[in-house]
């Protein structure tokens, strides 16, 4: 292996930068400037394109990008040129599978600013105008685990369920059930129930979000449930009149909650809860919660207030964020909210195309990062069915994985082999232009033991090949990404 000086790099996420200040030139070279005195020789840049920018322009709060992009055009274009003036290799960072960000609004929000959204089951997504051209190229759920015939099937029984055997504080008058036709707002009911407590042996090992154990298979759990329901209603919150924080209620937020329908059946549902990423303050009273996004793992604690102003910490999922209510709507969502499938011809020449974009923009090379925001959701397994994918799987093992029973590995395999198909051609396109191909590696998700924080943030039922990539010259470097 070739010794070679030390080099700091840097990455720069331009719209996070500019959402709320007007940048100039004179501002992105004092950036540079100093990220040079500090010793930074190259600088990573993420790419938008146009239709990235469009859905950052759409938001009314992040008034610094339009005046940003009215003063330098092309941001990536000033940085690069402005980079090179100082003796700093630019290169630009593209992420496939990210095309917005995997939470819903209600639609009547989305509509105010002039927004049209992709449906899902919490609301609308806001996706990149390509693919909302096109959302059956985005990656589409198992046809044979999309349930039918939901909206008629009345929820009998409700499970509570907590990681452990603590003693519960929790006695019929203190739940609430709200309900909600659209998620957004939702009221309280007066129904009459029979709640009832019970211990039983937990069926899996259960971790929260970061990894962390939660409940080991084997240990005894406590439950309670409320039966004697018949409820139609689209969204189903579970809540308690207490009034402090002193609760022990408490488990991951997919574990929590089970429903049943007639002849106690269980009823596929994805969850929510105060829980959020983004628009984190949450109330249940006047707007909507998040399903489906992939923080299902949030650890949630039941038996506390459900206001959100008792709690301190509304920026993340963590213990001490918004809490005090589990919910949960019938169903799976036929896609995720964003990412495109690597299957499609013309989703590989639409990436190809942003390839090009760069090297026209004078890079000296380009980083593929596979992470995203556009994939998010709380049942990944099922998802990665769409008919390239089959085809392939069905032409090698002669059985068609939408429908029939099917080897996850494999399927894996065959999404990873069609991912290489584009950074092949990748490969080819910065080759010619004299140019090397990065890859950004997000350590931790490739693990097999992978927390749900990490495993969240790229599509689930796809093997990257990267042993392939450093042995095949698919990649010329790799930047190991890691998270403390």
């Amino acid at each position: 292996m070739k010794d070679r000086p030390f080099l700091l790099s840097t990455l720069v996420d331009f719209p996070d930068d500019c959402q709320r200040i007007e940048w100039t030139e004179d501002l992105v070279a004092q950036l540079l400037d100093r990220l040079h005195w500090m010793g930074v020789r190259r600088v990573y840049w993420n790419y938008y394109h146009a239709g990235h920018w469009e859905w950052f322009l759409a938001y009314g709060p992040l008034g610094g990008v339009a005046k940003t992009l009215e003063n330098l055009g092309d941001p990536m274009r000033v940085g690069r040129r402005l980079a090179h003036e100082r003796g700093m290799e630019f290169y630009a960072v593209i992420k496939p599978y990210e095309n917005g960000v995997s939470h819903a609004h209600p639609k009547a929000v989305l509509a105010k600013d002039g927004i049209i959204g992709l449906p899902g089951i919490g609301g609308y997504y806001h996706v990149d105008p390509w693919v909302l051209a096109r959302p059956e190229l985005r990656v589409k759920a198992r046809q044979a685990d999309l349930p039918r015939g939901l909206e008629s099937t009345p929820v009998t029984r409700i499970q509570l369920r907590q990681k452990d055997t603590t003693p519960l504080r929790i006695r019929p008058q203190n739940l609430e059930i709200w309900t909600s036709e659209d998620n957004n707002g939702y009221r309280k009911r007066d129904l009459e129930f029979d709640l009832s407590e019970g211990v039983e042996t937990c069926p899996h090992d259960v971790v929260d979000i970061d990894g962390n154990p939660v409940s080991s298979r084997g240990d005894e759990v406590r439950f309670l449930n409320i039966s004697g329901l018949n409820l139609l209603d689209p969204f189903i919150a579970v809540t308690t009149n207490f009034e402090d924080s002193d609760g022990t209620f408490a488990n991951t937020a997919v574990e929590m909650v089970r429903a049943f329908g007639p002849d106690d059946q269980p009823l596929p549902i994805v969850v929510a809860s105060h829980k959020a990423i983004w628009r984190p303050q949450r109330d249940l009273r006047t707007g909507d919660l998040e399903y489906d996004t992939g923080l299902g793992g949030a650890m949630v604690r039941l038996d506390v207030s459900n206001s959100a102003s008792a709690f301190h910490n509304v920026l993340t999922h963590t213990a001490n964020a918004p809490d005090g209510v589990i919910a949960f709507a019938k169903g799976r969502n036929r896609f995720v909210s964003g990412s495109l499938c690597e299957g499609y011809p013309e989703v590989q020449a639409h990436w190809v195309e942003w390839v090009s974009d760069c090297i026209a923009a004078g890079v000296d090379g380009l980083d593929v990062r596979i992470s995203c925001h556009s994939s998010w959701t709380d049942s990944p397994e099922i998802y990665g069915f769409n008919a390239p994918v089959a085809a392939e799987y069905e032409r090698r093992y002669g059985v068609n994985p939408d429908i029939e029973a099917y080897d996850p590995v494999l399927l894996g395999d065959v999404r990873g082999d069609l991912y290489d198909v584009f950074v092949r051609a990748a490969k080819a396109r910065l080759a010619a232009a004299g140019l090397p191909l990065h890859h950004h590696i997000e350590i931790e998700s490739f693990r097999p033991d992978a927390s749900p924080s990490r495993t969240r943030s790229r599509p689930g039922n796809i093997t990257f090949h990267w042993r392939r990539w450093l042995r095949t010259g698919l990649a010329d470097e790799t930047t190991l990404f890691g998270r403390a």
